[in-house]
């Protein structure tokens, strides 16, 4: 069904039958009550903290005596955020956090090369965003501090260091 068919079909409600519709919907769907929820009672700053608790986990993530952060989760958490559009600046502030997160978590650690990928495309990602919406300059100072608190692992250096100092160079220069 495409968006046409369903405002359409919309149309032919009356007041009283699109309100019951939306009760409907809201006890149904728990994504559809949570969007619901944050739109009669838009708290941010809640919802922000809500949904920094799974990236969270998911940046500290440690199975098999090692951190193994799924970067798919972390982006998932951060679509369905944008889903509420809590304002740029919300948004800018979560995929910061997660990026910060994981620079915390790999000060002490070495990941799997894929694993580096992921977090410098999410990096990546990140700066795009934040640049396009002119909040790179308030960030940048924090991730280039992250990074520089990675450290070295005795005769070589941190390959996550190496690709996020370029990565962020490369949009600052």
């Amino acid at each position: 069904m495409s968006k046409t068919t369903v405002k359409k079909s919309l149309e032919g409600f009356d007041a009283p039958q699109l309100r019951q519709f939306i009760l409907d919907l809201y006890a149904k769907s728990k994504e559809a009550k949570e969007i619901l929820d944050f739109y009669a009672v838009p708290d941010i700053n809640k919802k922000l903290e809500e949904y920094k608790k799974p990236v969270l986990k998911e940046a500290w993530r440690y199975t098999r005596r090692a951190h193994h952060p799924r970067i798919p989760r972390i982006r998932a958490t951060i679509k369905k955020f944008t889903v509420l559009d809590p304002g740029d600046e919300a948004i800018g502030e979560l995929m910061a956090f997660a990026i910060l997160e994981l620079c915390k978590m790999a000060r002490e650690e070495t990941l799997k090369d894929t694993s580096n990928e992921a977090i410098n495309r999410l990096f990546a990602d990140t700066l795009t965003f934040l640049q396009s919406r002119l909040l790179l300059d308030e960030y940048a100072p924090q991730f280039a501090k992250a990074i520089r608190e990675m450290k070295d692992f005795r005769y070589y250096s941190n390959p996550l260091k190496t690709l996020l100092t370029h990565t962020l160079d490369t949009f600052t220069a």
